[in-house]
């Protein structure tokens, strides 16, 4: 067999899936249309989240974490 799909394999499949929805949750912080045309000026401007989407941004990062890490166990060849 030239390809086993082992438990890491299998959380870093999970993990992908989860962040996926975790940033399709999450609202956009500009229009796409003013950042194409240039017709926003403060197009990075920095805006704090707030309420439940503090969270998600959070969780976000969490589970970024959680696939950089289990990417490096494959890149080892732990599992």
């Amino acid at each position: 067999m030239l390809f086993e799909f082992g438990i890491i394999d299998f959380l870093i499949c999970i993990v992908s899936f989860v962040i996926i929805v975790l940033v399709a949750m999450q609202s956009s912080k500009d229009d796409i249309g003013s950042a194409l045309t240039g017709a926003n000026s403060e197009l990075f401007k920095h805006q704090k989240e707030r309420g439940v989407e503090v969270y998600i941004v959070r969780i976000t990062y969490g589970f970024a974490i959680a696939f950089i890490a289990l990417a490096a166990l494959v890149l080892l060849g732990v599992g």
